[in-house]
């Protein structure tokens, strides 16, 4: 696999092509909400801008949960290093001041378009980015502005799909691979156990066949949410959807797949 990924903590996942680099969901409060925190190495590349954050990449993220983004976090290392592109649902950027606005599609720091109604192509450079307005799981949350990615990789033919907590069904399946044609791209889907139990999202995947599965955005093991998790964990290592493949990546280390 050419190009670099690295997990980070709960949901948060960084690639890089070498030219282009892309953060999802990796800066956030996941401990305020019984998930795993923010690493302290994360903390501190954030604040000395190393690491994973020694670049000018993107920001990005599929809504705006607690166990997703970090409002003060995200706003104090943007007032340090503007020119650092985001990109979420409900965000804006006018300099040094930093809220959430009520215009989902309206972001200012890096250059977008809508290529379809609920479809936003985001400039990232190299790595090519679709943003797919997709409902966030569970009755309470539907409300919630929400998106998943396609990341793309075209010089690798490589290309990743990021669920966040999507409830997902068939219906996305042709408009991932309209973004794909003419393109011979292997894919991997970064998902959580539960989008690989619940019926409709296991029909998604089956449709979609991506070449393997890295499951993040799990709860410490010895939390309520991890004790409940482990029935369902041990249903999809046993029957995942289509067989496909399921990786499990350890927290802060770079994830090494071959396709």
């Amino acid at each position: 696999m050419k190009t670099t990924i690295f997990f980070t903590t709960n949901a948060g996942v960084y690639f890089s092509s070498g030219r282009s680099e892309i953060l999802i969901d990796g800066i956030h409060d996941a401990a305020a909400v019984g998930f795993m925190p923010m690493a302290e190495a994360m903390d501190q590349q954030l604040e000395s801008k190393t690491g994973i954050f020694a670049g000018s990449g993107t920001l990005l993220f599929t809504h705006l949960h607690k166990d997703h983004y970090h409002a003060g976090k995200v706003r104090q290392y943007l007032e340090r290093h503007p020119e650092t592109g985001l990109w979420g649902p409900g965000l804006k950027n006018h300099g040094s001041t930093y809220r959430a606005s009520e215009c989902p599609e309206e972001n200012k720091t890096v250059g977008e378009h809508m290529s379809s109604p609920g479809i936003i192509q985001i400039d990232c450079g190299e790595l090519k980015v679709t943003a797919y307005k997709t409902l966030h799981s569970g009755e309470n949350f539907r409300y919630i502005p929400h998106y998943s990615f396609l990341v793309r990789n075209d010089d690798a033919g490589e290309a990743f799909f990021i669920a966040g907590d999507a409830a997902l069904n068939r219906s996305l399946v042709p408009l991932i691979r309209k973004d794909c044609a003419g393109r011979s791209l292997s894919m991997i889907a970064f998902v959580t156990a539960y989008q690989l139990i619940e019926p409709e999202s296991r029909e998604f995947f089956e449709e979609l066949e991506p070449a393997c599965f890295v499951l993040i955005h799990q709860p410490p093991e010895d939390s309520e949410a991890g004790k409940t998790l482990t029935g369902i964990l041990k249903y999809v290592r046993r029957y995942p959807p289509a067989d496909i493949r399921i990786v499990e990546p350890e927290p802060m280390h770079q994830i090494r797949i071959g396709l």
